[in-house]
């Protein structure tokens, strides 16, 4: 069972962590939107708040700005009793682009992700969204609110909330590989953290380097099965066969602090069913329930610092994780099927660049994710395994893949095996060269003899181009891969818009840093067809997604005898396997 403190498995040995009570805690979080499908709001959120109060329960309730624009909505929330918190549910819908002055990203569907979350949009917008909103709470209710939360809210997003408003507890959506087309991938395991300024989905290493926020997680997944599936959850379960209100019981047991609770945009005879069936278990547990302020204001009692080493145990399925990396080992199976690192200056991918795509692709780097690529899983034999925080020893040697990777170094002394964490990770890389037109003056004999005659020295320009963190990460998966060519694409982009003062470095048609970073040759071509692969003799494809209408298969991946074997927000790997 997880604490916050050392637990010691019987094959595993770890290293003391920081000391507490046995502290329990159950914190109720009730989003509450408007739909379409929901004729009767109101009537929605009394129903919903009849059960809080009828086992006497304190929960938090994060609103949107939909619900603070009707009168009726903010009335019934002001008559809720004063256990009750309030705060900020942050969803962008199209009436709260127009009040705050942004251009609505259009999409065909409310749930996109480049449109409902802040993270879609530029930092100037941004900063639109949450002063309106904040705003418009303060008029409604007389105060700003401390907690807020999406299913995920961007690191620039909260340090700005943090500083002009004081927030002090973030809601966030626990690790989930695709669901909604939302991927969350690689954060502590369903447990609270202080996120990086950097990267919400990362644990802050240090105090310099921390927003100040506490960061809980909706929904709760099963240590073992819920890395797999996001329906093995406290939300979920019941969709699944032969789960039932005793699973969500026992799941919840697991953890030292866990997040439930519902949306409350579900008709009002929703919330006299399970979820009437989950708070009366939530009554009867025995552990403290506390809203999202309460149990933020425990957190940085407790743990004034940085996150403490957190271990989860079930079922054979052990997780330990600090703010440097996680590691998740099956017991039960003897290997290890999760490894991620945390590095400090990781920016995320939404911090400078708005969310482009549909989708949402938080995927914190991995030496090993068994989801994404099942044939990364570490077997091992020797489950004697210890961690400590910046580093953990097996006696089993690690894959040769991790010789490769410039993220950690690999000691040995004896018959044990160090696999430490490097922290050296820089935020991208940057680099000066000559700009694009420039570049095409060099091509133009004609035109370059005009110029130099002319002395125009103002011809000859550089600039400066930019590799992201995001790219490092793909590349360095790339070097793990057995040797082979990369196919890339020969193609430049003028007029293509970047963001922060950071132009990727392919927009430039400079591409030779995929060969420094991979260790692997690279062929460029202006199109990517079979007769290509076939006479280049490649294995793998790069393709970078800065331009959302730029680098594409302009086929199914099948016509070309392919399968992607990795992808992040800026970029996709793509095997040759026929």
């Amino acid at each position: 069972m997880h604490k916050f403190w050392l637990i010691t498995g019987l094959c595993l040995i770890f290293a003391p962590l920081a000391r507490a009570a046995d502290d329990k805690f159950i914190t109720i979080v009730n989003p509450v939107r408007i739909s379409t499908y929901n004729p009767d709001p109101a009537a929605s959120i009394k129903a919903q708040y009849g059960v809080i109060s009828k086992f006497d329960l304190p929960a938090t309730w994060l609103v949107t700005f939909g619900v603070l624009d009707k009168p009726d909505l903010v009335s019934e929330i002001k008559d809720f009793n004063k256990k009750q918190e309030i705060g900020l549910f942050l969803e962008v819908t199209e009436n709260f682009a127009k009040k705050a002055g942004v251009d609505y990203h259009k999409t065909g569907s409310w749930h996109f992700a480049n449109a409902v979350f802040l993270s879609g949009y530029t930092q100037e917008e941004r900063i639109k969204f949450i002063d309106a909103v904040f705003s418009r709470f303060k008029d409604q209710f007389g105060y700003y609110p401390v907690s807020v939360g999406a299913w995920w809210v961007d690191s620039f997003s909260l340090q700005y909330m943090r500083d002009k408003y004081g927030i002090i507890a973030n809601l966030g959506v626990a690790d989930q590989y695709s669901t909604d087309n939302y991927q969350v991938w690689g954060t502590y395991w369903s447990t609270p953290y202080y996120p990086s300024k950097l990267h919400a989905g990362i644990p802050a290493s240090g105090s310099d380097n921390k927003i100040g926020v506490v960061t809980l997680q909706w929904a709760p997944r099963e240590p073992r099965r819920g890395y797999y599936s996001s329906l093995y959850s406290t939300q979920d379960y019941f969709t699944t066969p032969k789960l039932d209100i005793n699973y969500f019981s026992r799941l919840i047991n697991i953890f030292s602090q866990v997040t439930v609770g519902l949306e409350s945009d579900f008709t009002p005879e929703a919330y006299g069913g399970e979820y009437t069936k989950q708070m009366q278990i939530v009554s009867q547990k025995a552990a403290a329930k506390v809203t999202m302020s309460q149990f933020a204001k425990w957190y940085t009692d407790k743990f004034p610092d940085i996150s403490p080493e957190q271990q989860i145990e079930s079922d054979g399925m052990v997780w330990y994780q600090s703010p440097f990396y996680r590691l998740g080992i099956d017991k039960t199976n003897s290997q290890i099927i999760d490894f991620r690192i945390y590095p400090a200056n990781y920016r995320e991918p939404y911090y400078l660049w708005p969310n482009r795509e549909k989708d949402l692709r938080i995927n914190i780097p991995s030496l090993i994710d068994s989801v994404q690529d099942p044939s990364e899983a570490w077997k091992i034999t020797d489950l004697n395994i210890k961690t400590l925080p910046k580093y953990f020893e097996s006696k089993n040697e690690p894959p040769q893949r991790f010789f490769k990777s410039n993220f950690i170094s690999l000691k040995k002394s004896g018959d044990t095996w160090r696999v430490e964490i490097n922290n050296n990770f820089k935020d991208g890389e940057i680099f000066r060269d000559w700009s694009l037109e420039t570049k095409h003056l060099f091509k133009s004999p004609k035109n370059l003899l005009k110029t130099i005659i002319s002395f125009d020295r103002s011809k000859f320009k550089k600039e400066y181009y930019w590799i992201s963190p995001e790219e490092i990460v793909g590349l360095d998966k790339l070097r793990q891969l057995p040797a082979g060519k990369v196919l890339v694409y020969d193609r430049e982009c003028l007029q293509c818009e970047y963001f922060g003062g950071r132009k990727p470095a392919v927009f430039g048609n400079y591409r030779n840093y995929i060969k420094k970073y991979s260790g692997k040759n690279i062929v460029s071509s202006r199109e990517i067809d079979r007769n290509v692969i076939a006479a280049g003799k490649i294995k793998y494809i790069y393709l970078v997604k800065y331009d959302p209408d730029g680098e594409k298969l302009k086929q199914s991946p099948g016509d070309y005898g392919i399968e992607k074997i990795f992808e992040n927000a800026a970029i996709q790997i793509w095997e040759v396997v026929k």
